[in-house]
């Protein structure tokens, strides 16, 4: 008896592995460069932005959209009070009172780094390594740019709290510290986050609408052998110009067209009309449609790839893995706008540097950051 629960606990143990490595190995590719794939989730090497599955079917499993939502979730939960310490404490409300008395600023600080480090190095990640990656191949895109304006926000919210005396006397506020700008790089990333999430949703349900047209085929067809018998096969057996044999409420297995008898199909999957078709002798029929009342035979005339819901199937997933036009432009402005930000930046840092008055540097370094936070 342990001899028999130890075989099944390994054969399930082999199942669940088997199926969590189907799961993983879908084939992924770029949006922007079709010829780059890879199996599982990633980004593109060339230009740093997220693979797409090739074939939204296969992607059942929504292993992405479950890490996405998680960090989501995390960044969502740490954001809020980043958000509360920062913004609560301005003003004379009750909220700001609470929390002057709660700590000093430089506590309050300190509280808002510990808050912000975690949405920045675990739930940003993802979108840090796109950024890089863009850097790094010089194709600059809307990563590119969220990787340093979050990050420079970070960087330079850290080093003004540790070294406050950094910046010239003017930057300070009435507490005699510079401010620091920890909610703004959460608050990008968490923003960005969501709308990975919900791309990745509208995704999802796109392979689940292709799936459900898969289903509309049936698996297996009824097929006239020449002594006028009957066998039921699978649609892989079937080629064209075999004889269907197609019985009422049943669905039609292929294309072809009506060989003998007469019915009223529901193509309302294909047509989106609510009323049925009357088919005859002669007419065509289209696959995955449901057959009303009467009974037919019918002529195969294309099978596999070739019909007319394989199609239909391949239009949607070639339209999913394709940018739209607005997409593009976005893309086309993303990579002019980042080496322009890039370039204010320099020229606000060399123009600081060369023509400021006092505390030169740091001034400088403010100026080339604050553009960098804002684009």
């Amino acid at each position: 008896m342990s001899d028999l629960r130890a075989d099944l606990r390994a054969a399930a143990r082999s199942a669940l592995d088997a199926q969590g490595a189907t799961s993983v190995a879908v084939m992924h590719t770029c949006p922007m460069h079709p010829e780059v794939e890879r199996v599982g989730p990633g980004v593109c090497p060339d230009c740093g932005m997220a693979l797409v599955p090739v074939d939204p079917i296969a992607d059942a499993g929504g292993s992405e959209l479950r890490d996405m939502t998680a960090r989501l979730r995390i960044a969502a939960a740490f954001t809020l009070p980043v958000l509360v310490l920062a913004m609560g404490s301005m003003g004379d409300t009750a909220l700001a009172g609470w929390l002057r008395r709660m700590g000093s600023t430089p506590t309050l600080e300190w509280l808002q780094l510990l808050l912000t480090a975690p949405v920045l190095f675990w739930a940003g990640a993802p979108l840090f390594e796109r950024g890089f990656v863009s850097l790094a191949t010089h194709r600059l895109n809307m990563f590119t740019l969220i990787a340093i304006g979050a990050g420079t926000a970070f960087g330079y919210s850290f080093t003004v709290m540790l070294v406050p005396g950094v910046l010239p006397d003017g930057f300070a506020g009435a507490d005699g510290r510079a401010p620091v700008y920890f909610e703004a790089a959460a608050v990008i990333v968490t923003l960005v986050l969501l709308g990975q999430v919900l791309e990745l949703r509208a995704r999802g349900k796109t392979g689940e609408a292709i799936r459900s047209l898969l289903e509309l085929s049936p698996p297996r067809a009824l097929r006239i052998t020449p002594d006028g018998d009957d066998e039921t096969v699978t649609l892989a057996a079937v080629i064209v110009g075999d004889r269907l044999r197609v019985r009422p409420g049943e669905r039609v297995p292929l294309d072809g067209t009506v060989e003998r008898g007469t019915s009223s199909v529901d193509e309302s999957m294909l047509t989106g009309e609510p009323m049925p078709v009357t088919k005859t002798e002669g007419d065509t029929l289209t696959g995955g449609t449901l057959n009303g009342p009467g009974g037919f035979v019918m002529r195969v005339s294309r099978v596999g790839n070739d019909t007319v819901l394989a199609g239909i199937v391949r239009a949607v997933a070639e339209a999913q893995r394709s940018q739209a036009p607005i997409q593009r432009l976005a893309d086309a402005v993303a990579a002019r706008f980042v080496p322009a930000v890039l370039l204010v930046a320099v020229v606000a840092f060399t123009a600081w540097l060369l023509f400021g008055e006092d505390a030169r540097r740091a001034t400088a370094v403010l100026a080339a950051v604050s553009v960098l936070i804002v684009a």
